[in-house]
């Protein structure tokens, strides 16, 4: 209460003397633009290390990936006794959540992207960013073979081989097909921004076509059938994002053919967002059924055409039906790259569909080579946790001269770090390092549960991470403590 009668008494001083708020406001933008060139100017005289300056002496950390957990690595990464080598073929970091956004405009593509070489150039590290996609890693003579992308003949791709110390693969996953026949000809992924521009580029080109005299309504609405083939939370945001464009914008541009539209959301299990809380599940279909999204559950595709896909219906009886549609989206997982695919037959993972890593993110059998994010197991493959191992990975990077002064290692700790034990003895630098780091961090993402948890209804997303900040709040917002 005294708070309030404070506030109501300032209000009225303010109310009374017009000339105060007007100096209150002057002094808040001065303020604001003392901090902006404050801030500008300590990072302009910032101590920034020149990328084309090597140093022999020092290992050599090869990074493999710009994405969640690369760059989180690299954000991290402090220590300055290590000659960083980064290796991706995509030059800056995409805040992948808000994909589905960016194909029907909600989200410009320059708005969730931060250059890698922006990030680089703030870093006390010797760091060195080369525009490059690695095709091989030779563990045994600790070299990768990288090939730049930069040409458009392929019999002229420059390829260049790096030698490292410590290797650490951040490279993802690619869309897993599943090898069914016709979808890596015919269907659109959702994983790149080239994807999303791409989603974006057919949406249009299939209202135009629509809108073409001498078209039968059948044509139209075949033309104007958008299938979005994944009930995860990639195909239920694209779905709902698609619906709200549709609704909201091309309607008015194209009047004619609005009748005409129909979206049909296929998934292979008995719900969509199955993952999640039963709650979510339940308001995402009751909210696209009233929207009007064609939901269709317990449908697997066997094939996909350049003019129909081909479903499976497991809930009778395993009847195969076809509908003509004009664009699909196939949205169904991840897979695992081809150079992961080459490197576990080399350390005897071939069976595996990501590489075998152990509760300190080093590969199985590999003592100096690390793997984070999707190429790599782990309880959940989400870029929250692909973040925090990045940081993880790189704060036992950081500490690494402090265990060289305590060789023998420190306390290891399991679970949630009720049991403790001494750490093996012939352990390394790093094992030791990594003992420590294990102990106070392997929890916080093994447990990792999200804060904050949306649903689409117009959709919400609210993320933190280093220099982004983004926030979409629209018509419905759902919070739990634990998904």
């Amino acid at each position: 209460m005294q708070e309030m009668a404070l506030f109501r008494r300032f209000s009225r001083t303010f109310r009374e003397n017009p000339s105060l708020a007007k100096m209150l406001v002057v002094f808040t933008v001065s303020g604001g633009s003392l901090m902006a060139y404050a801030e500008a100017k300590s990072e302009n005289e910032m101590n920034i290390v020149n990328p084309t300056e090597t140093d022999s002496k020092k290992k050599r950390v090869v990074v493999l990936g710009t994405g969640w957990a690369g760059t989180s690595f690299l954000k991290n990464l402090k220590n300055s006794s290590y000659d960083v080598q980064v290796i991706s073929p995509r030059n800056y970091f995409a805040f992948t959540p808000l994909l589905p956004s960016v194909t029907c405009g909600t989200v410009e593509p320059r708005s969730i992207v931060e250059p890698i070489r922006n990030i680089v150039r703030k870093k006390n590290v010797a760091v060195h960013y080369w525009e490059a996609e690695c095709f091989k890693i030779d563990a045994e003579n600790k070299k990768v073979y990288c090939r730049s992308n930069l040409t458009s003949n392929p019999n002229e791709k420059e390829e260049i081989v790096v030698d490292f110390d410590y290797l650490v693969i951040a490279m993802g996953a690619r869309p897993n097909t599943f090898n069914i026949p016709g979808v890596a000809e015919n269907c659109h992924f959702l994983k790149e921004i080239e994807d999303a521009q791409k989603i974006r580029r057919t949406i249009i080109d299939c209202f135009e076509r629509a809108s073409l005299p001498n078209l039968s309504e059948e044509e139209r609405e075949k033309i104007l059938h958008f299938v979005v083939v994944g009930g995860g939370p990639t195909g239920v945001e694209f779905a709902a994002e698609l619906h709200d464009y549709v609704n909201e914008d091309l309607v008015k541009l194209y009047p004619k053919v609005k009748d005409a539209v129909k979206i049909t959301l296929l998934e292979a299990t008995d719900h969509i967002l199955n993952m999640f809380d039963k709650r979510i599940t339940a308001f995402a279909e009751e909210k696209f059924q009233r929207d009007g999204i064609d939901v269709k559950t317990g449908a697997m595709v066997v094939k996909v055409s350049d003019k129909e896909i081909s479903t499976k219906e497991l809930k009778n009886g395993g009847s195969v039906s076809t509908m003509p549609y004009g664009m699909v989206v196939w949205s169904t997982g991840i897979g695992t790259r081809p150079v992961i695919m080459d490197f576990m037959k080399q350390i005897g993972q071939a069976n595996r569909r990501v590489l075998a890593t152990d509760e300190w993110l080093r590969v199985e059998g590999c003592d100096s080579i690390y793997a984070l994010g999707d190429c790599a197991t782990i309880n959940q493959r989400k870029v929250m946790v692909a973040a925090q191992q990045g940081s993880y990975l790189a704060d036992c990077f950081n500490r690494m001269e402090e265990c060289e002064k305590n060789p023998e290692g420190p306390l290891r700790f399991r679970g949630e770090g009720r049991a403790t034990g001494s750490a093996p003895s012939g352990t390394s630098i790093l094992d030791n390092l990594l003992l420590w780091e294990g102990s106070k961090q392997l929890p916080s993402f093994l447990e990792i549960g999200f804060p904050l948890a949306t649903v689409h209804n117009g959709s919400g997303i609210l993320y933190m991470q280093g220099e982004f900040s983004f926030m979409r709040q629209n018509r419905q917002l759902h919070a739990f403590s634990k998904v």
